[in-house]
């Protein structure tokens, strides 16, 4: 199994933006999605903030790109995805669930919801009782097969920032304890940092992939039953960084992180079942 998964996209309408800026822009989401959906893989996964301010428009710009690849393209909800509509709305428009799982020979996968609704003001993130219930459900009927699970905010005291507030699914929520009674190995994508972090802790490897405007690259997952190779693949495209640097600071809301790229553990990892 091949698995694509991109970090926090943040493709905005920038109403504000000059000329330059829109043009840029436009020239940097054309060039990271095309290289996106070009990567063959069986499931090509967004882990969520794919939009920045939650609108359709850009919901529309972003999913007419990776539809017209045919790809299976699956998206988890992240923060600023659900700023401007409720969620019911934009699960309507991107044509997805909010929490799913898909059972595979080679391994189960897990798609979590972690955001609050039209929040702007906490950013962390949190799970319901039903769904919690559910994933320590879907935990135990996968046995030991492998589980990938993907989600938008990291787990309290992991990854990167993990324990900086509202920069993890809130930590009065034991999530440890609820991912630790998964038998065999498991492997916890999730991005809303910013920067790129591969962690282990007790049985689990928790992932975190950088926002594509900080890092054009994305993961590549490859799994199959002597177990699991990650690695980052970089989008190559001429003057892309000169481009992203037209405009990405003028984005509001959206601050560089200089540190993003990680150490290099934080780029790759290698699991032998």
């Amino acid at each position: 199994m091949r698995i694509i998964v991109m970090g926090d996209l943040h493709y905005s309408l920038m109403e504000n933006g000059t000329t330059e800026m829109l043009e840029a822009r436009d020239k940097v989401y054309a060039d990271m999605l095309e290289h996106f959906v070009g990567l063959d893989a069986e499931f090509h996964i967004s882990i969520g903030d794919l939009v920045h301010e939650g609108l359709p428009e850009e919901f529309n710009y972003v999913l007419n790109r990776i539809d017209s690849s045919e790809r299976s393209f699956i998206h988890v909800l992240g923060n600023h995805d659900t700023y401007a509509l409720p969620k019911s709305d934009v699960v309507a428009i991107t044509r997805q669930q909010r929490y799913h799982a898909i059972e595979g020979e080679e391994a189960m996968l897990i798609f979590l919801d972690t955001t609050k609704e039209m929040n702007r003001d906490d950013w962390g993130g949190e799970m319901d009782a039903k769904q919690l219930e559910w994933l320590q459900a879907q935990l135990e009927k996968s046995g030991n097969k492998p589980v990938l699970v993907f989600a938008h905010h990291p787990i309290y005291g992991t990854t990167a920032r993990s324990t900086e507030e509202k920069m993890s699914i809130d930590p009065q929520m034991d999530m440890l304890d609820v991912l630790n009674r998964k038998k065999g190995h498991g492997f916890y994508f999730c991005g809303h940092n910013h920067m790129n972090s591969i962690v282990k802790k007790d049985g689990w490897h928790y992932i975190q992939t950088a926002a594509c405007l900080d890092v054009p690259a994305f993961r590549r997952v490859e799994l199959n039953e002597q177990g699991v190779q990650i690695d980052l693949v970089a989008v190559d495209k001429a003057d892309l960084a000169d481009y992203i640097a037209l405009f990405n600071t003028e984005v509001t809301g959206l601050t560089p992180v200089l540190e993003a790229w990680g150490e290099d553990a934080d780029k790759s990892l290698r699991v032998l079942f």
